[in-house]
């Protein structure tokens, strides 16, 4: 068999990393020489140590014992080339699947926002993603137009936070309300789900701080958070709640203050 060991190696998104990497320029100039010499220090080690790896997996392997693989994981900002696949984890997501949003139209909102979002990668293929997007700035689009409807439907069952999602959510005179929108391959490693969700903090605040022109950087400053979640009742629960019997939506809201 195989077991997965999971090596993460979370990077900073595009825009930060070009000054963590002069900095990073900046101390190895000043360390000089001894760079060097602890460099070739550590190459002989790794050589070793590799060539003792790979006799240890050729020893395991004749015994017939797991292989582990190590698998290592990072963090980019959306591009335009990753619309295809946020798109196939959206169609087979919980958010489409309840709600019949449109996946494409998500997708492509979502990939090209480069200033606030983040895709986990391995070996080049996308594993998940987790992102907030405007909802008054996107509201005339199809896809996020439905998302906004079902907030103010009775797939919402509490009846003040409904009317609370309607003012918020209204046309005119509105907050401006982040939707998240989160989805991975079941493999990929729960333990990833922390450093997104700090990833996606950091974004919201260099956002908030620097994105250009200001309309944008407007529509990155959100004052609400909300998540839709897709929830599945049994019979006797749903008739016990005097919900619906088969499996129903619920929305939820969450912290102020752009995050």
């Amino acid at each position: 068999g195989i077991q997965r060991e999971n090596i993460f190696a979370t990077t900073m998104p595009r825009r930060k990393r070009d000054t963590a990497e002069a900095e990073a320029a900046a101390e190895a100039a000043a360390a000089g020489s001894n760079d060097e010499e602890v460099s070739g220090g550590e190459d002989e080690a790794e050589d070793s140590g590799d060539s003792s790896d790979e006799a240890d997996l050729e020893m395991a392997q004749a015994d017939g014992a797991e292989k582990e693989l190590q698998v290592e994981f990072i963090f980019t900002d959306p591009a335009e080339e990753d619309t295809p696949y946020v798109r196939s984890l959206l169609a087979g997501g919980s958010l489409c699947t309840a709600t019949g949003a449109d996946a494409a139209g998500l997708a492509a909102t979502v990939a090209n926002q480069v200033e606030v979002g983040t895709m986990i990668k391995a070996d080049g293929a996308l594993f998940g993603f987790l992102s907030a997007v405007s909802l008054q700035r996107h509201r005339a689009d199809p896809s996020v137009g439905r998302l906004i409807s079902l907030l103010g439907s009775d797939r919402v069952e509490d009846g003040p936070l409904r009317q609370r999602l309607a003012g918020l959510l209204a046309p005119s005179g509105g907050a401006n309300v982040g939707l998240l929108l989160s989805e991975r391959m079941v493999n990929t490693p729960v333990q990833l789900v922390p450093h997104a969700v700090e990833s996606l903090h950091l974004d919201l605040g260099w956002a908030a701080a620097n994105a250009e022109p200001a309309a944008e950087r407007a529509s990155l400053t959100f004052e609400w958070l909300v998540l839709l979640a897709h929830v599945t009742l049994d019979a006797q629960a749903g008739a016990e709640s005097g919900g619906a019997g088969g499996s129903g939506g619920a929305g939820g809201s969450g912290g102020a203050g752009g995050s």
